[in-house]
């Protein structure tokens, strides 16, 4: 790490990561992403909603899935501003991680909080939807407001 006297700031040293992970068995979740959709996974046999989705059922190990949309208006049950960012963040501003529940779907689901959204409008029990995005050619999913 190197220190700065001059702006009193502590830089750390870049760290490149890259991994390449088989994602075959959930293809049309970032299918659909590209198509404008948010989609969860669902056990045929015990009911499990899941998100992300899996291809297995982490309740009763099932291989039998299918699909659903998360399209329902969801409450924001968590978060935090992430100011320290992790080396492979150093190039992000300020961002919000947060938990929604979506009651309708049943399903909690953990995204950034859109980075348009002013830090002080986040709040638990904020109304928000889900909106996939694509960032720095990445799909991606995040929360926007829903009022």
């Amino acid at each position: 790490m190197a220190y700065d006297p001059a702006s009193g700031v502590l830089r750390s040293r870049t760290l490149t990561l890259s991994y390449e992970i088989p994602v075959s068995k959930i293809a049309r979740f970032w299918e659909a992403l590209a198509e404008g959709k948010v989609l969860g996974t669902v056990c045929k046999k015990c009911g499990r909603k899941m998100f992300p989705p899996q291809a297995v059922c982490d309740k009763c190990h099932s291989t039998d899935i299918d699909w659903f949309e998360i399209k329902s208006v969801g409450e924001v049950v968590a978060f935090t501003h992430i100011v320290v960012r992790p080396a492979s963040f150093q190039d992000q501003k300020v961002y919000t991680p947060a938990i929604a529940e979506f009651k309708e779907e049943g399903v909690r689901v953990l995204a950034w909080v859109a980075p348009e959204v002013p830090k002080r409008q986040i709040k638990v029990g904020m109304k928000v939807r889900v909106e996939p995005r694509i960032e720095d050619n990445r799909r991606t999913w995040v929360f926007v407001p829903a009022e």
